[in-house]
């Protein structure tokens, strides 16, 4: 069980990204087993497709999990992700919901993202969990956000705001716990959770590859592969994450 192993902590002030400094560990065997690295900021930070997420020093959390997966298949791991998230920052009131695949919005504005990468080493096969949360305002690029971006601080009080530490301790133990139910009862253990903080669901979207516009439909949720479901008028049609983009249609 994912949620009884020792998680090696590593802080660093400044980095380029959480996940390439975790990918490089693991892959020069400096760190084994569970890992996770906070950074105060980071430099060369992405979102999904290798868009630019910077972060400024205090804006935000930048943290990445590492996770030896042998044995250990979730193909819908960023959904997964997302739900556990979700629901630490449900605590404080926090408005979320969820953009598939990958990305957390709170009045429809992002406040953060999921990057999940996976890669062999000596050691097998592992997977590099990066979660980015907007803390305090930030500037996010409109290609990343969509809808502009909102941050923790427009919903809570200086005085409440958690720490970084904090937040990331409590990310992360709740990712390990989601994926720990995740891989005994499959996707039924998130779908529920996943499908009533949809963003999406039963609005009208358009699919894009690179810009183009592929199909029009009305947004369905999630299919039991993690697929994004769309009515259109050809019928009902799944979207994989990593070919083509869903968004709201104008």
């Amino acid at each position: 069980m994912l949620t009884q192993a020792e998680v090696h902590w590593i802080e660093l002030d400044s980095v380029d990204s959480t996940n390439d400094y975790l990918s490089r560990a693991y892959q020069r065997g400096r760190v084994s087993g569970v890992a996770a690295v906070l950074a105060n900021m980071q430099t060369a930070g992405r979102g999904r497709g290798g868009r630019v997420w910077q972060a400024r020093p205090g804006s935000g959390l930048c943290v990445s999990l590492g996770l030896p997966m042998a044995g250990l298949q979730i193909p819908f791991l960023p959904l997964c992700v997302g739900v556990a998230v979700a629901e630490v920052l449900e605590q404080w009131n926090v408005p979320v919901r969820l953009k598939w695949p990958n990305d957390l919005l709170a009045d429809q504005q992002k406040l953060g993202g999921v990057l999940c990468e996976s890669f062999q080493t000596g050691q097998g096969a592992v997977t590099v969990v990066g979660i980015g949360l907007n803390i305090q305002p930030v500037d996010v690029p409109d290609a990343l956000s969509g809808r502009g971006a909102t941050s923790l601080s427009n919903y809570l009080p200086a005085s409440s705001l958690p720490s970084s530490r904090n937040l990331a301790e409590q990310a992360v133990f709740s990712v390990l716990r989601w994926i720990d139910m995740a891989s005994v009862q499959g996707i039924d253990a998130i779908f529920a959770e996943f499908t009533r903080r949809d963003s999406w669901l039963h609005n009208p979207v358009q699919v894009e590859d690179q810009g183009v516009v592929c199909f029009t439909g009305e947004a369905m949720g999630i299919d039991r592969q993690g697929a994004y479901l769309v009515n259109t008028e050809q019928g009902l049609r799944a979207v994989h994450a990593g070919d083509l983009s869903l968004r709201v249609r104008p």
